[in-house]
């Protein structure tokens, strides 16, 4: 097939490479309707200094696996690849001395029958000035992309570039068990229906360029401004067989695609979100600092809280049991300290602004420290539980004031407005506050009840009339940060003294210890993780590292379940600071007995404080057992990065001698990611090493992605 291409312009000057890494700061933001992207389109002035005429290449394939790229209109062969489907990670120029291929096709016609059949070719110039040559290939049931680089050297007339492998995400595979019952969307139906390409070239769909990939697993293509690839699932409407732009008054630079069930959807891209990140996103501006956010599941409503900096202009002063203030007068030179001051707000999930009289500012020197959604017991529903705005503060006035905090419950009610006022949705109103000896530092709910952290000491509380009535309550270690439950239990996390899990009795009033980690760890956040029956405490540290925690009483070296036991660990190299947990995707969209699996089974994802996102998933025994020599023979058998390991790197890292080893017990997915960037020819012997197939294997990785793809 023939495309245009600039494939002879590759060596750009030094303002075009400026211009390719630092991007024009136009696009740092999506745009909006009323300002439309510019796209790639150079400006009149570059155009003159730049114009570059068009050349013609036409890429093919033939069926002894040889890949020929020839110049148009003279047809002369100038790129030659063969074994082309095995997946190389480099294409290589092999034509020198040959005019034509036509003997190559007589030698191959004995690994016909090894080689895979590549389906589809598309050779596309993407990027700035459609100057970063692309090469998608769809190999059986696999996606294959590959970028073109500059060659200094190269044979006389032949075409001075290679070819190297993208690695990506994207899995056309689909199971094996389902090749009898032909999946609707699959290889086979478009045979049957007569051939349909899968690469669909777009030049301006709101401003964006690139390829929309067609079948059972669609994908956007983009090379941003800035060079980077960046590959979007679109998975809102199943399978899509055609796809092409369009554009008109009603849909202006939209597109349209046929689904599975053969609907025609007209469409256009948000205009609210850039495509320029790894994932859609959409900037909220606060113009303010945001602390905690929290979702209120009964109102549909983000309790957010956030703080601005304002001047100091007066220091409180203690002269005996009173506290006095003493206004700060200096000239104007003087540059005055600075104060936070704190706010509670509701924010919209549909329009993403600020609900109308839903905000709530807290008193001067006073900082949020924790806010949660609790669900508390109450008589005015029919669970008996009713979600409330828990929020704990600390009043911090200096080294000479006492410090103080409050706890502060708020309740999110539907009012009507009476005649002539504004409409407003939700009214944001405090139920409950009372002042604590102490700063509240974390809070969470257990069975209806609200427990609060205030230092070392952890109360449990229950409303009744609008009113906290102390139930029960325990001294802990050093200082809790963090508390999380489920059910009657609760899990405190110490900032040196590692965690505690607690335990609250119904029928005694009583919060009791369970069993806690006998070992000193500065730990930064905690969460669950759930795997069926067995639940798991993960815990992030101040050595980066995520360690993972287990109650086990009739294991002997948890002295009858005294001390939690350590079951697996992973460097992670970011701090992690907040965690979350998600069911599986699709766990109960299919009935078979291998998705049955997934149905109790949580993934956890957590955040670190470097702007990095990632998940840990719960394995099956067999499967993690296969995965783990896979990944045994990826950390031997591959190049790394610098010729680092891996395997080292991932082991537990401590600042202060520990007398235990290390578990592991946690397999490294971007590791096993590069079993997909590998060759044909070097996944069938790595899977002969340790005995099993390229399928199984795939399959693994493939189901894998299909429950935690939540995007």
């Amino acid at each position: 097939m023939a495309e245009d291409s600039v494939i002879q312009v590759m060596s750009h000057s030094v303002d075009d490479e400026d211009e390719m890494l630092y991007g024009d700061s136009g696009f740092l933001s999506s745009p909006s309707k009323e300002e439309p992207r510019r796209g790639n389109a150079p400006s009149d002035r570059e155009s003159s200094q730049h114009k570059v005429e068009p050349t013609h290449w036409c890429v093919l394939v033939r069926d002894s696996g040889v890949m020929e790229i020839y110049q148009l209109p003279e047809w002369r062969l100038v790129f030659l690849v063969k074994n082309f489907p095995m997946g190389q990670r480099v294409l290589v120029d092999s034509s020198s001395g040959q005019t034509c291929a036509q003997g190559e096709a007589r030698k191959e016609d004995a690994r016909q029958d090894e080689m895979p059949l590549v389906k589809e070719v598309l050779l596309v110039g993407l990027g700035n000035r459609q100057s970063r040559p692309y090469l998608l290939v769809l190999v059986d049931a696999e996606l294959m992309i590959y970028e073109a680089f500059p060659l200094s050297h190269g044979g006389q007339g032949n075409l001075k570039v290679r070819f190297k492998k993208v690695p990506h995400n994207i899995h056309f595979r689909e199971k094996k068990r389902q090749s009898k019952k032909k999946c609707e969307g699959s290889s086979e139906d478009f045979g049957a229906r007569g051939r349909v390409a899968r690469f669909r070239y777009f030049q301006d769909i709101y401003g964006y360029s690139g390829v929309f990939i067609c079948g059972p697993s669609p994908h956007w293509l983009i090379v941003t401004p800035r060079g980077a690839l960046r590959l979007h699932p679109m998975t809102i409407d199943g399978s899509i067989e055609s796809f092409a732009p369009f554009h008109n008054v009603n849909c202006p630079r939209g597109f349209l695609y046929f689904n599975r069930q053969g609907e025609l959807r007209i469409s256009v891209l948000p205009a609210y979100l850039s495509y320029d990140a790894p994932w859609p996103v959409r900037k909220i501006p606060l113009r303010c600092t945001a602390h905690y956010v929290s979702y209120h599941v009964e109102s549909k409503v983000y309790a957010v809280v956030t703080s601005v900096n304002d001047t100091c202009t007066r220091i409180p002063r203690m002269t005996g049991e009173e506290k006095e203030f003493e206004t700060i007068e200096r000239d104007d030179r003087y540059i005055a300290p600075l104060q936070e001051a704190f706010s509670i707000q509701l924010i919209s999930p549909v329009s993403w602004e600020t609900i109308p009289n839903t905000r709530i500012d807290l008193e001067e020197w006073e900082h949020i420290t924790c806010m949660k959604t609790v669900n508390l017991k109450s008589e005015e529903t029919v669970s008996g539980l009713k979600g409330y705005i828990a929020v704990g503060t600390c009043v911090m006035q200096g080294e000479e004031v006492t410090c103080r905090g409050r706890i502060l419950i708020m309740d999110i009610i539907e009012v009507v407005p009476e005649p002539g006022q504004p409409l407003t949705k939700n009214k944001f109103k405090v139920l409950y506050e009372k002042e604590q000896k102490g700063p509240v530092t974390a809070l969470c709910h257990c069975n209806g009840y609200l427990v609060t952290a205030i230092g070392q000491k952890i109360f449990l509380w229950s409303l009744k009339d609008n009113d906290l009535t102390g139930m029960a309550f325990i001294d802990t270690q050093l200082y809790i940060h963090q508390m999380i439950s489920v059910k009657n239990f609760i899990l405190a996390a110490d900032l040196m003294k590692s965690i505690s899990l607690l335990r609250y009795q119904e029928e005694s009033k009583t919060l009791s210890l369970v069993s806690r980690d006998v070992k000193p760890l500065e730990v930064y956040s905690v969460e669950f993780l759930v795997d069926n029956g067995q639940l798991g405490f993960l815990v992030s540290d101040r050595d980066r590292n995520l360690i993972l925690y287990m109650y086990l009483p009739a294991a002997k070296e948890s002295f009858g379940g005294l001390r939690l036991l350590r079951r697996a660990d992973f460097h992670v190299g970011s701090n992690v600071n907040a965690f979350w947990r998600t069911p599986c995707r699709g766990a109960s969209e299919v009935s078979s007995r291998k998705t049955a699996l997934w149905d109790n089974k949580q993934i956890t994802w957590f955040a670190t404080l470097d702007g990095g996102l990632g998940m840990l998933l719960p394995m099956q025994e067999k499967t993690y057992r296969r995965l783990l020599m896979l990944q045994n023979a990826l950390i031997t058998h591959i190049p790394h990065h610098a010729g680092l390991n891996p395997r080292a790197f991932r082991m537990l890292h401590s600042g202060r001698r520990v007398l235990q080893n290390t578990v592991r017990n946690v397999l490294d997915g971007e590791l096993l990611n590069r079993y997909l960037y590998m060759s044909t020819n070097d996944r069938n012997d790595m899977a002969k090493k340790i005995g099993t197939s390229t399928d199984i294997i795939l399959e693994d990785l493939l189901e894998i992605e299909r429950v935690t793809s939540h995007f």
